[in-house]
């Protein structure tokens, strides 16, 4: 239970690439600590975490490239290009490094920007865990990850009202709790010119991003060196127990941490999520 909302910043930055970042800073001491949200999410889904953290960590959260209040510029939407991003973010707002928690999308981020970027990442937390196709990518997975792409190439983005989003929602979103349908409708919709709501992200680059679900990281795991915790679901339906240790021994300093909750873990249990990133920070401090 998140007894006080932690007070935030938000901001609009625009990087050495051209893109412009929009982001949401929680000031507090260090260490940094830079959160990352999945495909279609946006910055301040982490509110409920940062406020849960009280005044633990500098936070900062990001509406990454195609998503939220931040440009949507032509590019092929890799996690090597998000971490090129995160690394010229860091530079524009002057952190020397930080410690990088992300969800799905953030996940493969954080990971492609542990290897490429170590002086700037001092941990790297993958919240609800990585993606299997990501380090099994089988024919099966690779199909699974293509009509994922798919479905979201194809999705509906713009409703006649708040009512008819909130209900696409919650048949779309069927494992997220009311609570965060009704969050996502409020921070992650805007007012459509043409009368109605339109969600806060480009569904075609989404949909690029999602395909890269079937790249290959393991050999991003093994160039990193920080230490890194898979922050699973204790009742996740994405990544069993067994398959999160396997895939914790493709990384030289990598542990198996279990949240209660499914997947999106910031909305679902923000304090136990919260409470796991401070006590691996501690534990790497």
């Amino acid at each position: 239970m998140v007894d006080a909302v932690r007070a935030f910043q938000e901001r609009d930055i625009v990087l050495s690439n051209g893109l412009k970042v929009h982001y949401y800073e929680w000031p507090g001491p260090r260490p940094n600590l830079v959160l990352l949200h999945p495909s279609s999410g946006y910055g301040r889904m982490w509110e409920a975490t940062a406020s849960a953290l009280g005044s633990r960590f500098h936070v900062y959260a990001l509406d990454q490239r195609g998503h939220g209040s931040s440009g949507r510029p032509d590019g092929d939407y890799s996690a090597e290009e998000y971490a090129d991003d995160l690394h010229l973010f860091f530079r524009q707002v002057g952190l020397d490094k930080a410690i990088v928690a992300g969800q799905s999308l953030g996940g493969r981020v954080g990971q492609v920007f542990a290897a490429v970027y170590p002086p700037e990442i001092q941990g790297l937390g993958l919240v609800g865990g990585p993606h299997t196709s990501n380090f099994f990518p089988t024919t099966q997975e690779v199909i699974k990850v293509l009509g994922a792409s798919h479905r979201m190439l194809e999705s509906q983005t713009e409703f006649p009202s708040l009512d008819a989003a909130l209900a696409y929602l919650r048949t779309a979103r069927p494992r997220d709790q009311e609570g965060s349908l009704r969050h996502r409708l409020e921070h992650n919709y805007v007012s459509a010119a043409a009368g109605g709501v339109a969600a806060r992200y480009d569904k075609v680059r989404v949909a690029l991003g999602l395909a890269h679900m079937a790249d290959d990281l393991r050999k991003y795991a093994a160039r990193a060196r920080c230490p890194v915790a898979i922050l699973r679901g204790t009742h996740s339906s994405e990544l069993t127990l067994e398959q999160a240790k396997e895939i914790a021994g493709c990384w030289k300093n990598a542990v198996v941490i279990d949240v209660e909750g499914d997947y999106a873990l910031q909305m679902e249990n923000p304090a136990g999520l919260a409470q796991a990133l401070s006590s691996f920070a501690a534990q790497e401090s």
